[in-house]
């Protein structure tokens, strides 16, 4: 059979928006007749989950943010897997990946820009990474934000961007009332409370010590107030030991890496971001899909999903008295709550499905690949599928 081989690349395998983004991807790709190599540089638990679902996956070690150890792993691998398509995400994979492709005569070389990473703004990183799209076919941005975001600091030209905005899988993450009982029961939270959360990597990006100062403002008002902090990462100590000093606990809990995020997510009432900087979250459209009620940063492409007051409520970024205000007016105000919920519900559904997201990238690849005049691996592929 002569599929078309893809292979992804990804700084690392930890759970967070890029990742899922990914899985989700090669997901789809896989179900429409592609093969699938993926490889990544720092391990992680979404390893487990990729091998469960038949990808051959390739740890590919490194030694700093930029190396040679890295870059000739990554030509090893190419040369091994011997891809149509390379794909790569986040800065380590776009560096080494676009140059490593080129190098080895890969026809196809596309990049997927996830967030507004700060090191876009500093030299000589952000230059480096505008250099190397010289390499690529095609760019793809996850929103217009993040595409003039890169035009403005790293010098990417307009030809070379797509916008392709994530997507969610609608039906994984509709609310379920039966799951909402049971992770509250879990966390000996009553149906009663309002159960406030914020999901992510406990990195700098989230600002999780903004939602703690607001958490703090919130349980003063509402001494009922219930709060999880959902995820794992490199400030988790120092995170609970900030909670502490807020005097935040029992009140607020840490749950740690969790796989069941659907049902995370039926069980908070207010679905909080306090990031300094994004792309477009996946969660933000998860948390839509459940019909959660959104308390947001107005950063990245959050307000190209959800304008203020329609399908979210979105405040400035470090700014916790504004988060927490927002918070409150949802508290006290139940038909506002509900009715933005719906409101983001038909939002997602309108225009973030998975299907969607996977659909214009499986036709961005045709057309690069036709463009490289491989027309007739499209046609031999797409024979194989309906035989």
């Amino acid at each position: 059979m002569s599929e078309i081989r893809i292979l992804q690349l990804i700084d690392g395998l930890n759970i967070g928006g890029a990742e899922m983004t990914l899985l989700e991807l090669s997901k789809g790709l896989k179900e429409r007749g592609f093969q699938v190599h993926i490889g990544y540089s720092t391990p992680g638990s979404l390893a487990d989950i990729l091998v469960e679902r038949g990808f051959d996956i390739t740890h590919l070690p490194r030694l700093m943010r930029i190396d040679l150890l890295l870059f000739w792993n990554t030509l090893k691998l190419i040369k091994r897997v011997r891809p149509h398509i390379v794909h790569t995400h986040l800065f380590k994979s776009d560096f080494h990946g676009r140059l490593a492709a080129r190098l080895t005569g890969v026809p196809v070389v596309v990049s997927t820009l996830h967030s507004t990473d700060r090191w876009a703004r500093k030299f000589p990183l952000g230059a480096l990474y505008g250099w190397t799209a010289k390499f690529t076919d095609q760019i793809i941005a996850v929103s217009d934000d993040l595409r003039s975001f890169h035009q403005e600091h790293t010098g990417v030209p307009e030809e070379k961007f797509i916008t392709i905005e994530n997507g969610v899988d609608l039906v994984r993450h509709t609310f379920s009332d039966m799951a909402r009982k049971k992770v509250r029961k879990e966390f000996s939270i009553e149906e009663s409370l309002l159960l406030f959360g914020i999901i992510g990597r406990l990195t700098p990006p989230k600002d999780h010590d903004t939602f703690l100062q607001a958490a703090a403002i919130i349980k003063q008002e509402a001494p009922d107030a219930r709060f999880l902090i959902v995820g794992d990462g490199p400030l988790r100590e120092k995170l609970e030991d900030r909670a502490r000093e807020l005097a935040l606990l029992p009140n607020l809990q840490f749950t740690g890496f969790r796989d069941d995020i659907p049902e995370i997510m039926s069980a908070l009432d207010i679905l909080v971001f306090s990031s300094q900087w994004e792309g477009l979250p996946v969660t933000l459209l998860e948390g839509l899909a459940a019909s959660r009620t959104v308390v947001a940063t107005d950063v990245g492409g959050i307000p190209a999903v959800v304008q203020d007051g329609k399908e979210a409520l979105l405040v400035p970024p470090i700014n916790p008295d504004a988060l927490a205000r927002a918070c409150l007016q949802l508290a006290s105000d139940t038909e506002l709550r509900l009715s933005l919920g719906q409101a983001g519900l038909t939002r997602v559904t309108s225009a973030y499905s998975i299907s969607s997201m996977i659909d214009r990238t499986v036709s961005l690849y045709k057309t690069l690949l036709t463009k490289k005049g491989l027309e007739q691996l499209l046609s031999t592929q797409e024979k194989e599928l309906v035989v």
